[in-house]
């Protein structure tokens, strides 16, 4: 077992019983740092994301559904638009081809009623045929797919002795109109809608860290958007999903919170999203232990439009407490290359992360020592100079 493994489990026994004194840091060999480091950042099982209960999965799905809905055929039917346009490809494709095979049999049928009504099945003698070439209702199938889709007629066609033919041209023209409207302004809608997705994996890091940012306790989560997805209005946030008690005594599942993060500028390179854990913070008193004991999950999206097609793009992850490295920061993954006179990411750097001592106490404890020692290093400054004198 590793040197900072022992260090912890001697910190959780000692507050235990009340012996602990904070800050705690951890004191990491080079050997140690070197076995933590490749344990932390291996990637977890596939087997065990499935198993774990989250809001948002690593590909960046909503893994959210609603069951027992009352008539809920009858709800999705009032909101037709929303339900194309939310409805996956597959199932929209088949959709707009029932639609059609419908069309086309309803032009069939009505040109079958048009040549009953002219009399084409009296078998009259020296009567003119209002439908030319028909001899199955196939040949009426195939003029109701000629006559909705505009390609011409052929050996099979209505003449001007039809009474009908008029209004089952007026019906085909309004249904032509009608079908290629609805379905092309839902697959137009459907293209530019907001995309909900971790891009290829590579729009966020694995894990999220906690470290020390100017003597301050900061949950980061790095951020990449190499393809310029979200170059335009770019939006970034973060929120908490974790059970609360409320004052009353009621407990509410899953209670979601926003949490502030620091300006990060553009994403013309990858950045560090940081949440300053500060006294208006919700993860002001957790410490280290009680991150390992406490179900929660962070989610982070961010949103905004690409820069070569206007198009507006959402991604989005989470990370469950198992997933937050306490005591880490993240490798610098930036540099400049002077012959070429651009600067490189390293994609391997860009998820790698190295150990940084880091206070267990929460962020509470750690503001009031701040305070308590501030005072004495003033007084022992005072002290020095006036000896000095």
């Amino acid at each position: 077992m590793s040197t900072e493994h022992n260090d912890l489990l001697k910190f959780l026994d000692a507050e235990q019983n009340d012996q602990v004194n904070f800050p705690v840091i951890l004191k990491r060999s080079t050997s140690a740092s070197r076995n933590d480091f490749l344990r932390r950042n291996t990637p977890l099982n596939r087997s065990q994301y499935k198993r774990d209960a989250r809001v948002v999965c690593k590909s960046g799905r909503l893994l959210v559904y609603f069951k027992k809905i009352p008539q809920k055929s009858a709800q999705y039917a009032k909101d037709l638009w929303n339900t194309l346009i939310n409805m996956q490809w597959r199932w929209l494709l088949l959709t707009v081809a029932a639609v059609n095979v419908v069309a086309y049999i309803s032009c069939a049928l009505l040109f079958y009623f048009d040549s009953w009504f002219s009399g084409d099945f009296d078998n009259e003698e020296g009567k003119l045929s209002c439908m030319v070439g028909i001899s199955n209702m196939r040949h009426f199938f195939m003029l109701g797919i000629e006559t909705i889709t505009t390609i011409g007629y052929g050996y099979v066609r209505p003449s001007e002795n039809c009474e009908l033919y008029f209004v089952v041209l007026a019906f085909s023209t309004i249904t032509t109109i009608f079908i290629d409207g609805a379905f092309i302004s839902v697959v137009y809608a459907k293209l530019n809608k907001p995309k909900e997705r971790n891009v290829h994996g590579h729009m966020f890091t694995k894990k999220a860290i906690v470290s020390l940012r100017d003597g301050h306790l900061c949950l980061i989560v790095r951020v990449n958007d190499k393809e310029g997805r979200h170059g335009i209005n770019t939006n970034v946030c973060m929120y908490l999903i974790k059970d609360r008690m409320m004052l009353e005594g009621e407990l509410i599942p899953n209670y979601m919170v926003e949490l502030a993060i620091k300006p990060f500028g553009m994403l013309f390179w990858p950045v560090d999203v940081i949440h300053e854990i500060g006294p208006e913070s919700p993860l002001w008193d957790i410490s280290a232990k009680e991150l390992m004991t406490t179900r929660l999950e962070i989610v982070v999206v961010v949103s905004g439009s690409s820069m070569k097609t206007g198009q507006s793009t959402r991604s989005q992850i989470s990370y469950l407490n198992k997933e937050i490295m306490w005591g880490y920061q993240f490798s610098p993954c930036l540099e400049f290359n002077a012959p070429k006179r651009e600067y490189l990411i390293s994609k391997k750097l860009f998820q790698q992360t190295v150990p940084q001592e880091v206070p267990l106490c929460s962020g509470r404890v750690l503001r009031e020592l701040q305070q308590q020692i501030k005072p004495d290093r003033q007084s022992l400054n005072l002290n020095q100079l006036h000896s000095k004198s």
